[in-house]
């Protein structure tokens, strides 16, 4: 009879010492969970924006293209679109028609086309050949180049619209974050 008492006394406090972890497990996964959530709904996790905003002037920059630096003074007086590109991006694949469509009903009257294409030299030859017929204003800068720290530009592809004294009037981020590009002549 003692060992039947004794038996059920540690089967009783295995069955008490597994409640508590069970329960120590339970509240640990409910702040995980409850933590998770509010970093879902944190600032952190805003959509991307670029340094310069509609209003701003344009930053700043000196991009070294083979027909010579193109700088945002070079630009003035003319419509632009600032293309910020990444061979490796889908994104910036698809992007392509309509960089292309607004090309060619732009530049005709005098707007820039200039594309920043954030790789090294041999990477970026596919996405060189594909928007170099477009314009005489492409370069390739490091991932994090000085031209992409000037416009804030983190994701691709990017996108900046300028007015012929400056003026970014729409910016953009991801595959069709432009969509005006195709309603828009300079």
């Amino acid at each position: 009879m003692i060992y039947a008492v004794a038996g059920l006394a540690v089967l009783a406090a295995a069955a008490l010492v597994n409640a508590l972890f069970t329960l120590a497990i339970v509240r640990g996964w409910r702040a995980t969970i409850a933590a998770s959530a509010s970093a879902a709904h944190s600032p952190a996790t805003a959509p991307p924006v670029l340094a310069v905003q509609e209003g701003d002037h344009t930053p700043a920059f000196t991009l070294h293209t083979p027909r010579g630096d193109v700088t945002e003074s070079a630009l003035a007086g003319h419509p632009a679109l600032i293309c910020f590109l990444r061979p490796d991006c889908g994104p910036t694949r698809n992007s392509l028609p309509v960089i292309e469509r607004w090309a060619q009903a732009n530049t005709r009257s005098g707007a820039r086309l200039v594309a920043v294409i954030s790789a090294e030299a041999p990477d970026a030859v596919p996405l060189v050949e594909a928007v170099g017929p477009l314009t005489g204003f492409v370069a390739t800068e490091p991932p994090n180049g000085p031209v992409a720290r000037a416009f804030g530009v983190r994701h691709h592809p990017s996108f900046v619209l300028l007015d012929a004294d400056g003026t970014v009037t729409e910016t953009g981020i991801g595959q069709g974050s432009l969509p005006a590009l195709d309603h828009l002549s300079a």
